[in-house]
């Protein structure tokens, strides 16, 4: 090589790695949902989880959508009035919370936009049936708070 191809390649500017991720790691999902819902700017959990902008935005837009999405309709029944007799204690608590609870695949379901297991469905129906002044759901494993 020449002295004049020395100099040029020296006058380039040497690139920087890319230190923060696109992605976010499949276990880091559930923390930066919550942190979203409960109202953190997307600026301040991107640079807390490492993440671009772009991607905590893009994120975030979907976390959104589902969380309204799941408010629209909900699969279960909605009114007292439709609640037979052969339901089961877990139908019957979705059917009393109605719209906050939704069922996934693998027998748990998002409660509030968190997933949550068959205990804390029936857990939460039994707070609300509570401050209406109904009897609560009897579910194994847990005992009622006011009898």
């Amino acid at each position: 090589m020449s002295e004049h191809d020395d100099r040029y390649m020296d006058d380039e500017p040497k690139r920087r790695h890319q230190v923060r991720r696109r992605a976010l790691a499949v276990e880091l999902r559930g923390e930066f949902d919550r942190r979203l819902m409960a109202g953190e700017e997307i600026t301040a959990l991107a640079r807390a989880f490492g993440i671009e902008p772009w991607y905590a935005q893009r994120r975030a837009k979907r976390v959104m959508s589902r969380a309204t999405k799941g408010r629209e309709a909900s699969p279960f029944l909605s009114t007292f009035s439709e609640v037979e007799d052969d339901m089961t204690p877990i139908q019957y608590a979705c059917c009393v919370l109605g719209l906050r609870v939704r069922p996934l695949r693998n027998g748990y379901y998002i409660l509030d936009g968190f997933q949550a297991g068959p205990k804390e469905v029936t857990r939460a129906a039994n707070r609300l049936l509570r401050e209406r002044g109904l009897s609560e759901i009897p579910y194994p494993g847990l005992t009622p708070l006011y009898r």
